[in-house]
């Protein structure tokens, strides 16, 4: 059985035990954002009529159908760490969207569903601090933006 590679000081490997902690964290996060919108969208009836008491039904609808696609397109981009920080800065209002509307009674006071938002809004922080991980493709991207200005960088040094 292989191990996992982690932090070596001889070869000064990236791979530490907290980039696992940080991947795991993220997909835990990103699939239980997706299953909450899967869940909103199985009772977008229910809450469509709640919404219709603030706005026109065709506005409840259009809301509903925003909240779904955020946090499903949201939760994926986040497990797989991409463009992770612009997609948590649009999780935020929609999560929060969706708790104050999935109960009956529209508060914030007594709804038991604030605990979870809040365990839901702890870890979107520190993934938007941290951002994603060395497992991810935002990770990646930098990484080949890094090599591609190193080689201009040599070229220019060339040229001089």
């Amino acid at each position: 059985m292989k191990e996992l590679p982690l932090y070596n000081p001889k070869n000064k490997s990236r791979y530490t035990g907290a980039n696992y902690l940080e991947l795991i964290s993220r997909i835990t996060v990103g699939l239980f954002i997706i299953l909450n919108g899967l869940f909103f969208f199985s009772q977008n009836t229910q809450i469509v009529e709640v919404l219709s008491k603030d706005f026109n039904f065709s506005i409840a609808e259009i809301l509903v159908l925003f909240i779904v696609t955020i946090q499903l397109l949201g939760g994926f981009f986040i497990v797989i760490g991409l463009f992770t920080r612009i997609v948590i800065v649009l999780q935020v209002p929609a999560i929060l969207l969706e708790s104050y509307y999935k109960q009956p009674q529209n508060s914030f006071v007594g709804n038991s569903d604030m605990n979870v938002v809040m365990l839901m809004l702890i870890p979107l922080f520190f993934l938007f601090v941290r951002n994603s991980g060395a497992f991810s493709l935002d990770y990646y991207r930098m990484k080949k933006h890094q090599s591609k200005n190193n080689e201009k960088a040599q070229i220019i040094k060339e040229d001089k």
